[in-house]
C-alpha cells in the first residue's frame, strides 16, 4: 500500500531526524496522540490529502505557502507498507461498537482528550498497527495515524512541490482553494 505526508524536507537530514521523511516530531496534542504509549506518523492515502491535510486551513496558496518557516522546501513523500497492515478503520460501525463507541460523532469531535481516549483503547488491544479515518478536507479522502511503524518504508525519492505543482492545482480544485502568485 502506497501512503504519503507532506513534510519541511531536508535532504541531509537522516530519515529519523528533523527534516527526515521518517521523523515524527514530539506529539500530544493531534488526534490520536499518546506520547507516553507511542509516537504517531500521520499519513494519507492519497497525495491529495496529504497536502489538503497539510494546506487545507490557508485559503490563497502561494509560492511562499509551500515553504516552511524554517527555510526549508515542502515535499510529498511516498511510503510504502504490507497491503494487509492492520489499521483499526473509524469509519467501521461494527470496529466502532467493538471498542465500545455507539455514536459516530464521538470519532469527529474536535475534543481531543476524547479522541485520544479511544485511539489509547484501540492501541492497547495490540491488534492494530494505527488507526484511519476520514480527512476533514473530503470524506473519500483517507487519512490515518500509525503508531507502529516497523513496516513502513520511504519508496522513493521526495518530491519538493510548489504552487505550480499538477497534484497541488488539482488539490486546490477539489477543495476550492485559491493559487496565487
Amino acid at each position: 500500500m502506497k501512503l504519503y505526508r507532506v513534510i519541511p524536507y531536508d535532504a541531509s537530514a537522516a530519515p529519523t531526524e528533523r527534516g527526515g521523511a521518517l521523523f515524527v516530531p514530539a506529539g500530544g496534542g493531534n488526534r490520536i496522540d499518546n506520547p507516553d504509549l507511542y509516537d504517531v506518523l500521520y499519513l494519507a492515502a492519497s497525495p491529495e490529502a496529504a497536502i489538503a491535510e497539510t494546506f487545507g486551513r490557508i485559503p490563497l496558496w502561494t509560492p511562499e505557502t509551500f515553504v516552511h518557516g524554517s527555510g526549508r522546501a515542502y515535499a510529498l513523500i511516498t511510503y510504502s507498507t504490507s497491503d494487509d497492515i492492520a489499521v483499526f478503520d473509524l469509519d467501521d460501525v461494527d470496529a466502532l461498537k467493538s471498542i465500545g463507541i455507539t455514536k459516530p460523532s464521538t470519532i469527529v469531535t474536535r475534543d481531543r482528550s476524547k479522541t485520544q481516549a479511544w485511539a489509547r483503547t484501540i492501541f492497547q488491544t495490540g491488534r492494530y498497527a494505527g488507526a484511519s479515518w476520514w480527512s476533514y478536507y473530503g470524506p473519500d479522502w483517507t487519512v490515518m495515524g500509525i503508531w507502529d511503524r516497523t513496516n513502513v518504508a520511504i519508496d522513493g525519492t521526495p518530491d519538493v512541490i510548489v504552487a505550480a505543482s499538477e497534484v497541488v492545482r488539482e488539490t486546490a480544485v477539489a477543495i476550492v482553494r485559491q493559487i496565487g502568485t
